[in-house]
């Protein structure tokens, strides 16, 4: 029980901590500015280029884009986040824009507001694996686990061998209760090249649940490679020794000299307690549990209104010093 709530607040967390995975992994020493990779020394200098570039051009699209990338390269999500959110009202309609801008408020934490997003950035004629997954994740992590399982499925038809896909799938068709058809899945993502660490924990809790606890130790703890889908569990001890260890021999096969008598020595025998020398066991009463109260989620409406009315007020304020700087005919 404790493992599929284990389970569920991984699904319903943040991306910092969630099973769930919102982005790629970073290489470390590179970054992708602009869809290339490039080392992290160039990767501040275009932060500080389209920095300067957007500062100068708040409504501009391709600058606020950039500006952003750059950012999240750098691993500033949140400000990354916060540079889109501040040039929407003049992007609304750019599918390159509210693709990037979805996934963000994905990573932050704005479920809602990301489904708002990244469904107006899906293109049925130009489908993106990345906009198709995030949006299965968004609503996978309001519990809508069914609804999530199309969205993946057609990811992964675009990118079958994307561990980040894969990985969200096996999740959500474990969280619908389907564990034996997520085990495969995940068994395929942990044996991808740089997979995320957490794959391999998920792995080890699908495991766990269907009741193979010797294997989930041992990929939970990486002491080898999960074993394949068809073979039985291994007890950890019945692993083979490494090269460099001596071999020993069987039990049965090991003579085993007795110690010497006078050498041994026998424990003091304790004196008995009787029964009713015991105290007695005072029963206490359970404590009736408390539910928590509900969180409420923020309305994304409300976070874009607010976001939009700051800018216009920005704007306002800049025109406002304009016009009294300029001197009276």
């Amino acid at each position: 029980m404790a493992l599929v709530a284990g389970l569920a607040l991984s699904l319903g967390a943040c991306s910092q901590s969630s099973g769930l995975l919102t982005s790629e992994p970073e290489v470390p020493g590179s970054a992708k500015v602009a869809g290339a990779e490039v080392p992290r020394s160039e990767a501040e200098k275009a932060a500080e280029h389209w920095g300067k570039a957007h500062a100068g051009q708040p409504r501009n699209g391709k600058a606020a884009l950039n500006y952003a990338r750059s950012l999240k390269a750098l691993d500033r999500k949140a400000e990354a986040f916060a540079v889109l959110q501040s040039s929407y009202l003049y992007n609304a309609q750019d599918r390159e824009y509210l693709s990037e801008f979805g996934r963000l408020a994905l990573d932050q934490g704005h479920a809602p507001m990301a489904q708002q997003l990244l469904e107006r950035a899906d293109d049925p004629a130009k489908p993106d694996w990345r906009v198709l997954s995030a949006r299965g994740v968004a609503l996978a992590q309001q519990g809508h686990y069914k609804a999530a399982v199309p969205f993946l499925e057609r990811a992964r038809a675009l990118a079958p061998n994307q561990p980040s896909v894969i990985n969200n799938l096996a999740l959500v068709y474990t969280m619908d209760g389907q564990a034996t058809q997520a085990e495969p899945m995940l068994r395929q993502a942990n044996a991808s090249t740089g997979a995320d660490p957490r794959v391999r924990q998920n792995l080890a809790l699908v495991l766990q649940l269907q009741g193979k606890k010797e294997e989930a130790t041992r990929v939970a703890m990486g002491y080898d490679q999960p074993l394949p889908p068809a073979a039985a569990p291994v007890s950890i001890a019945a692993r083979p020794a490494p090269a460099n260890v001596a071999s020993v021999a069987p039990a049965a096969q090991r003579v085993v000299a007795p110690a010497p008598t006078a050498e041994r020595t026998m424990p003091a025998p304790q004196q008995a307690v009787a029964r009713n020398e015991l105290p007695p066991v005072r029963a206490v009463a359970a404590r009736p549990r408390v539910p928590a109260a509900p969180v409420a989620e923020a309305d994304p409406d409300v976070l874009i209104r607010e976001a939009i009315a700051a800018e216009v007020a920005h704007e306002q304020e800049r025109s406002r010093i304009t016009t009294s700087s300029v001197p009276r005919q």
